[in-house]
């Protein structure tokens, strides 16, 4: 058992046949992957040192999956960090988005309804994504990248994008409906910079400042 900041976590030990020592966090379980003949103290050891990093890492995660079940039901729904009145009613499938306003109706009132919604929803982060990207794409070109990323959505947790350089395609999360409009603009920028720059070194900050030069405000946003 580790605590750290008043947070309890479970430590999990695996020892394989492997060079170098491993930790990842799941929830409040640390897991180590040791090399086959460490001792269990020095891997204590090396947990204790890593504690900062555990806790921060613990910290973002429970930030996304708290941003993951951002709506817990009732009235309100949260599109672009704006309430609208969620209206559901039960019969033929479809959805409608009028001031302030979305009209849910769905042939019961299970939770499928909601992940109807959010299908539906997928279609309109989509159309807004591809309207940032189509306004960053004359920096990529300037860097020599000519192909026309392909975009996907879906539900992730554990992060707001990824992008697949081999396949040329970014893939957001979903949840990025519930959040301002920048927000959503910068993870644009973030995954489309990544066909430049692979890693996230100080280049790779320069690049994103100089397409958004208010990236750290979105940052800061998506950690809340």
């Amino acid at each position: 058992m580790l605590e750290i900041k008043g947070v309890r976590f479970d430590v999990e030990i695996t020892h394989k046949r492997i060079r170098n020592l491993y930790l990842r966090v799941q929830g409040n379980k640390v897991i180590a992957s040791a090399p086959l003949l460490m001792p269990d103290f020095q891997v204590y050891r090396f947990i204790d040192r890593k504690k900062d990093w555990i806790y921060r890492t613990y910290e973002r995660m429970a930030h996304k999956e708290q941003a993951g079940s951002k709506y817990h039901g009732g009235d309100v729904f949260y599109l672009f960090d704006e309430p609208y009145h969620l209206e559901q009613a039960i019969g033929k499938k479809g959805v409608s988005i009028r001031e302030k306003t979305i009209c849910l109706s769905y042939k019961d009132d299970s939770e499928d309804s909601i992940k109807y919604l959010y299908k539906y929803l997928d279609k309109y982060l989509m159309e807004k994504a591809k309207e940032y990207l189509d306004k960053h794409l004359p920096f990529l070109q300037d860097y020599g990248y000519h192909e026309i990323p392909e975009l996907k959505c879906r539900i992730m947790k554990s992060r707001w994008g990824v992008c697949y350089t081999r396949k040329n395609s970014i893939c957001i999360s979903s949840y990025l409906i519930h959040y301002p409009l920048y927000c959503l603009e910068y993870i644009m920028v973030h995954e489309m910079t990544h066909f430049i720059v692979p890693n996230h070194s100080k280049r790779f900050y320069e690049v994103v400042g100089n397409n958004m030069p208010a990236y750290k405000e979105a940052v800061k946003r998506l950690k809340q």
